[in-house]
């Protein structure tokens, strides 16, 4: 059946050139060798910007081949034309039946190569070198050039999709302003939140979680899962985190923590609580759970208690490995991804203690690969008798997708939650 979706779909092109820039298959794609040359002429023609037919596409193999080789290809050529139906009506399926083919062949060849090296070498790594090419073979046949045409096209695709869902875009981030600031959290984005500690950066990422309405992953290599759960039990449910940890419960604050337990069980949310997690197997784990369970979105907590990929890196040279992995992952996995960060305690030291994105621990690679950088700041902790009681700050220090400033919001430290003022907040 792959012999003849590729002899039509040369036809079809042979017959009706324009067609080619429709085709999205490269020509690795094809399994038979022949057409696989015909297809790569016609794509480096109509690459270059070129019009071709039959005569030309000849010639541009004459001119690029050795003369047996061209006279193969022409003979191939003229066979097809003369033999090959060419349906244009069946043309789009033809070449979604050459891509599945493809990808059925490439699977079987992964899963070969690490059945082979699990039993032979013993490599721990052919895991993840197979779970890498799996992934790649979903963004087979994806298209990085656009007309201007097809690029305000998908603009104006996307501001329908914004207004349709008041402005956001992206992942809700549970706190409003923070949305219409951001577009929610975007795809193939790297979201830095940075705090000193004590300010609630923990709790924060977990609000986000909770609020985000897709499958996520959280990956803990600050505290282990039962903190989690009695952390997202007190988040959902208005349940006092104190009576929590001291298991001072009565039948209507059991009541509550019930209710709050069904509805968070009934959320797709796995978290890693591994201590000393490397950056090799964070990407293990979050692939995992895209590929498996459809995750949109990771969270990370936190960017410099994640080991770099050998035990011999130096502190800088750890933290710009796991950043810059960070990001690449989050575009390869068309995934955001929110890491928490630690602050320099030289801010401790100010008379204003609230942070900036240049006091980030390593704070130079996170400039250069986040796309969106939040300080958290809470006055009370420095200063008991601050009029800012209950409010936390989101210092926005870097937005590619819209403006920085400052975020006011609600911290109800007994609740561990985050919640929008009911009055203004943005400056």
């Amino acid at each position: 059946m792959s012999l003849i979706a590729e002899q039509e779909v040369i036809a079809v092109m042979l017959a009706s050139p324009h067609l080619a820039k429709e085709c999205d298959l490269s020509a690795g794609e094809f399994r038979h060798a022949v057409y696989q040359d015909i297809y790569g002429g016609m794509r480096a023609l109509v690459d270059a910007g070129e019009t071709f037919d039959f005569v030309t596409l000849a010639m541009h193999f004459e001119q690029s081949l050795p003369e047996a080789e061209s006279s193969h290809i022409w003979q191939a050529m003229k066979d097809l034309l003369d033999k090959a139906v060419g349906d244009k009506g069946m043309f789009a399926k033809y070449c979604l039946g050459i891509r599945e083919s493809f990808r059925l062949t490439e699977i079987s060849l992964i899963a070969k190569t690490l059945l082979r090296e699990i039993q032979e070498t013993k490599d721990a790594g052919a895991a993840d070198r197979a779970i890498t090419q799996l992934m790649a073979l979903e963004r087979t046949g994806r298209s990085y050039e656009w007309t201007m045409e097809q690029a305000v096209v998908a603009g104006l695709r996307q501001i329908e999709e914004a207004a349709e869902r008041e402005g956001l875009v992206g992942i809700d981030t549970g706190i409003p302003l923070l949305n219409d600031a951001s577009g929610g959290f975007n795809n193939s984005d790297l979201i830095v939140i940075g705090a000193r500690p004590a300010m609630g950066k923990t709790a924060l990422l977990l609000n986000m979680a909770n609020a985000a309405k897709v499958p996520c992953g959280i990956v803990s290599a600050e505290q282990g899962n039962e903190q989690i759960g009695k952390r997202m039990l007190s988040i959902e449910g208005s349940c006092d985190a104190q009576k929590i940890r001291t298991a001072t419960l009565d039948d209507d604050f059991t009541n509550k923590l019930s209710m709050a337990a069904r509805r968070l069980v009934n959320k797709k949310i796995w978290i890693n609580d591994q201590p000393a997690i490397n950056i090799v197997q964070l990407c293990r784990q979050v692939r995992e759970w895209v590929h498996r369970y459809g995750a949109q979105i990771a969270y990370v907590d936190y960017i410099q208690k994640i080991k770099g990929s050998s035990p011999r890196m130096n502190p800088k040279e750890s933290t710009a490995e796991v950043v810059s992995t960070l990001k690449n992952l989050a575009k390869e996995l068309q995934i955001p991804i929110v890491a928490l960060a630690q602050v320099n305690r030289e801010v401790d030291k100010r008379t204003d203690a609230r942070p900036h994105m240049g006091d980030l621990s390593n704070a130079g690679e996170i400039e250069m690969e986040a796309d969106l950088v939040i300080m958290l700041y809470r006055d009370e902790v420095y200063n008991e008798d601050t009029p800012d009681k209950g409010i936390a700050e989101l210092l926005i220090e870097k937005n590619r997708h819209g403006p920085t400033g400052r975020i006011r919001t609600a911290w109800i430290g007994r609740y561990m939650q985050f919640k929008e003022l009911t009055h203004g907040g943005y400056d």
